[in-house]
């Protein structure tokens, strides 16, 4: 405030009605500046609506300078800018000049803008409702003819912002002159580079007439900070949380829980965007960029959790594990990744034998193996071999009596020997259905425990391979940004 008031106290002054410069007091002028008025505005006849030149011919030469006070607001979604400042305006008018030591020596005077010829000179780009939105000040009149005209205003301009560097924009310009920047006062989002003005003229078909023009040129530094701590890094901590999701075990049940509300904090960061930019289809932003590839990536995490899951509950009774998967996920990428599994050797030696073996399957030793007990006791004419025991067909035993009789008992070793034989038969099939049955529920947990490895080495890949996309397409795009390093 101190600033502003010593800034008018030098250029600018209170507006005079046109009342009182008619009936000024002795209170408001001397004598001296009573007759300097009257020689001005009567005795020279002084009209403001004649252009101040001694011929119609001749060019009248207007300087034009912006003298800016502040950034007030900068809308990048409606693409308007908010300044505030003075328009500072000065040319020579031929017909109010005078030799001070006529007056008293007075050698400035100050007039109002409504009794003095001033230049038609408007924002062209406005964006305000009024247009014009000056005040209309005193001017300051030199004994030479030399006016000053500084009109404070809030000009409200259409302002075309270039989003492909959003948040680290940085308007560039190339141009020479500079503005003024002595009342200026920092804003807290943008830090002011450079203000530059141009002139320039234009043509236009409808008339003849040449119009000139001045270009003043904003050169401004976003303040990352802000954007930094309540956008960038969270997104970038959502990002690495993606890769977290894989070191879950699948029994827990919140792996895909945690992908998916990862990939909806995303997608809300980046509606809060979309309510900052411009609809512009020009360029894409980098931060709208970086959301896309946070996106895609987040994305191929969730099938991956899927493929994963799917992998997991998989058993013997559902899906046959193919020969390749077995071959090179459960043994070439695990051992690639570095992974170990109790009872089995992920040797690299192990592993070749096994892919050379690979063709002589289970299903042969299988088949062979199911003849079990049962092979051996349904064959007949041949020796009974059951748990290391031989028994022969049958022999002629003789055998006597208590009187010295012989008798053939040929006949009734042979029953016991069907007898037992049948009774053989019987356990050999209950043998042969335990043990089927127990080898089949190995079987079946080894192919379920070879899926549920196959899911492990799947997550351990997709771990490795998304923190590596994320710190790659983080590096590339948000430190590649300009002014990323530029917080304040």
């Amino acid at each position: 405030m101190l600033l502003l008031v010593l800034y008018n106290s030098v250029f600018y002054s209170e507006l005079i009605s046109d009342k009182t410069l008619q009936n000024s007091t002795s209170k408001l002028c001397g004598d001296d500046q009573r007759r300097l008025l009257k020689y001005l505005f009567e005795d020279n006849h002084y009209d403001p609506l004649e252009r101040p030149v001694l011929n119609d011919s001749d060019t009248l030469d207007v300087v034009v300078n912006l003298a800016l006070q502040q950034i007030i607001d900068l809308d990048e979604k409606n693409e308007i800018i908010l300044l505030s400042g003075w328009m500072v305006l000065s040319w020579n008018d031929y017909a109010l000049r005078w030799k001070p030591e006529k007056f008293g020596n007075i050698s400035t005077i100050r007039l109002p803008s409504l009794r003095v010829w001033t230049p038609d000179i408007l924002l062209y780009n406005s964006a305000d409702e009024k247009f014009d939105a000056t005040m209309k000040t005193n001017l300051v009149v030199q004994s030479n003819g030399s006016i000053l005209f500084a009109p404070p205003g809030i000009f409200k301009s259409i302002c075309p912002v270039d989003i492909s560097d959003f948040p680290f924009a940085l308007n560039l310009t190339s141009e020479d002159n500079e503005g003024q920047l002595d009342a200026y006062v920092k804003s807290a989002e943008w830090d002011l580079q450079g203000f530059y003005a141009k002139r320039s003229a234009v043509k236009y078909d409808c008339c003849p007439t040449i119009y000139p023009y001045v270009l003043f040129t904003l050169q401004i530094r976003r303040r990352t900070l802000y954007y930094m701590i309540n956008i960038i890094i969270p997104c970038i901590m959502l990002s690495f949380m993606t890769t977290f999701g894989y070191l879950l075990p699948p029994d827990s049940g919140e792996k895909l829980t945690l992908q998916i509300t990862i990939m909806l904090s995303i997608v809300m960061f980046s509606l809060l965007i979309s309510g900052i930019i411009p609809a512009s289809s020009f360029a894409v932003p980098t931060i709208v960029t970086y959301f896309i590839c946070v996106m895609i990536i987040s994305s191929l995490s969730i099938v991956a959790t899927v493929i994963v899951l799917l992998l997991h509950h998989r058993n013997a009774k559902n899906h046959i594990m193919p020969h390749w998967i077995r071959l090179y996920i459960c043994h070439y990428l695990a051992w690639m990744l570095r992974m170990e599994r109790p009872g089995h050797d992920l040797s690299l030696r192990t592993i070749r034998r096994f892919h050379r073996s690979a063709s002589n399957n289970s299903e042969g030793l299988l088949a062979n193996s199911s003849k079990s007990l049962l092979a051996n006791v349904t064959e007949t004419d041949e020796p009974l071999i059951l748990f290391g025991l031989q028994y022969p067909k049958y022999k002629k035993f003789p055998t006597t009596t208590s009187n010295n009789i012989k008798v053939d008992n040929t006949h009734w070793i042979s029953q016991e020997i069907n007898l037992l034989k049948n009774e053989l038969k019987t356990i050999s099939h209950e043998l042969y259905y335990v043990s089927n049955n127990i080898r089949e529920e190995k079987d079946e947990e080894e192919v379920s425990l070879d899926w549920k490895f196959s899911a492990m080495v799947i997550d351990r890949l997709c771990l490795i391979l998304f923190t590596a996309l994320t710190v790659i397409f983080s590096s590339l795009i948000l430190l590649t940004a300009p002014n990323f390093f530029k917080v304040r």
